[in-house]
């Protein structure tokens, strides 16, 4: 049960900041020699390396438009970290448990990495930038308490992942069509004849 909470939180927090969720379970297995967690993420080549992904994925989601193109860029590489995180957890078990783990982290993975891209998309339509950076904050904040229960408490975790991955549906839907009527305005906008000009002659 716990590799499976653990799995599902990872996921959920992989769509989202996936190298800190290495990070962190590679550091915690290292130092609080946790069973569950696979050796390959406890490797010191493993932990530099995702070290520094961690510092180059806080600075570019902090960005306006760059987090954009970066939501872009790891739109494979998020729901591939929950999967791998699944199948390394589940394998200490069998290879069908590996399988249905990966399964697992990577919906969950998917699930936050749509609701995340869809509330940046929100975001940078916004004319307040500095709003860009408070929801990047807060990702950062929710990522690191949940990879940090995760691995402490992972049924807590587990419970608190499905919560996630309920809002984030609903997130998506709401934000799309957010983003959708912004377009729709736009458009009409830029459609409309100005003020005082007549219209072309036919």
């Amino acid at each position: 049960m716990d590799a499976f909470m653990m799995t599902l939180s990872s996921g959920v927090v992989s769509g989202v900041r996936p190298y800190l969720m290495l990070f962190v379970l590679g550091l915690s297995g290292r130092l609080l020699e946790i069973q569950e967690i696979p050796q390959v993420m406890q490797r010191t080549d493993v932990l530099v390396i995702t070290a520094v992904l961690v510092i180059v994925d806080f600075l570019a989601d902090k960005v306006q438009f760059l987090d954009s193109v970066w939501d872009g860029i790891n739109t494979f590489v998020r729901p591939v970290a929950g999967g791998a995180i699944g199948f390394l957890l589940g394998g200490e078990t069998d290879t069908t448990t590996a399988v249905i783990y990966a399964i697992v982290g990577t919906g969950a993975a998917l699930g936050t990495h749509g609701a995340k891209a869809a509330t940046r998309a929100a975001v940078n339509v916004s004319p307040e930038p500095v709003s860009n950076v408070l929801v990047s904050v807060i990702e950062d904040v929710g990522a690191v308490v949940l990879a940090i229960l995760a691995v402490l408490l992972p049924i807590l975790a587990g419970i608190a992942a499905v919560l996630i991955l309920i809002a984030a549906i609903v997130a998506i839907v709401v934000l799309v069509r957010f983003v959708r009527k912004w377009c729709a305005r736009r458009e009409a906008r830029n459609g409309a004849v100005p003020e005082g000009t007549a219209p072309p002659l036919k």
